[in-house]
């Protein structure tokens, strides 16, 4: 009953915002915070869907690129990925693993007062910061399109918890983001983990600690059936 109740619940939904609903948008000259954010919502409108995927795909390759370097990276208006060294205890005593994290952006943070896994944050310390050419380039648009779909995407993100809604972000090949209510949490794939960790290591700390399976997402499930609420909106498709 509860298999059958959860698949009839679970709901993905489609990026359908509306997006002018404060009104028409002053010059650029004198723009408000709010109307550069919706003018970045406009640039988005003028990607087709490829080439914001191909925008996103680039990123989560930037951004395993660094991790497996042991180095973090930030995404402006989204948030910074880095490797944590986490001390867990076991039966046997301390295990210590470097894991990946994600923080999200302060412009985040204090708007929709978001709140995470305090033992899995980054500290604050500075990080890189996500060089856009290198992104555009991968993806084969301009610099000023893959900056265009890299604020525009968050400040939808941004648009949909303001209406209550829950997201979840995909990022090829590392894992998946979950926004709801005022929770975040990154989940991440078993094979990436592996890349990070190291094969045994993670063996051995998963073999230990089975609850560090909560942070592992799988690649076949459906993206809804994993969220508390079943209702989501998935980006960056």
């Amino acid at each position: 009953m509860a298999g059958a109740n959860k698949e009839r619940s679970a709901r993905v939904m489609r990026t359908n915002i509306s997006f002018w609903e404060d009104g028409p948008t002053t010059e650029r000259a004198s723009r408000s915070p709010e109307v550069t954010a919706k003018d970045a919502e406009c640039d988005l409108l003028f990607l087709c869907p490829a080439e914001r995927v191909a925008v996103w795909d680039a990123v989560a390759v930037c951004v395993q690129q660094h991790l497996r370097l042991h180095k973090g990276v930030r995404i402006p208006t989204f948030g910074s990925f880095d490797i944590v060294s986490k001390r867990i205890k076991t039966e046997d005593g301390t295990l210590t693993v470097q894991w990946p994290a994600f923080r999200p952006a302060r412009n985040l943070v204090d708007i929709h007062n978001l709140a995470g896994d305090e033992e899995f944050l980054p500290g604050h310390k500075e990080v890189e910061p996500l060089k856009y050419s290198e992104v555009a380039a991968a993806a084969s648009v301009s610099r000023q399109t893959g900056k265009a779909c890299i604020c525009g995407t968050t400040s939808l993100i941004s648009r949909c918890l303001r209406k209550g809604e829950n997201v979840a972000f995909v990022l090829k090949d590392i894992g998946v983001l979950f926004l709801e209510g005022t929770q975040v949490q990154m989940k991440f794939y078993y094979d990436f983990l592996e890349r990070i960790c190291g094969k045994v290591t993670l063996e051995t700390a998963v073999f230990k600690v089975p609850w560090l399976l909560d942070m592992v997402v799988s690649r076949v499930a459906a993206v809804a059936s994993l969220t508390l609420s079943g209702r989501v909106i998935v980006f960056p498709e």
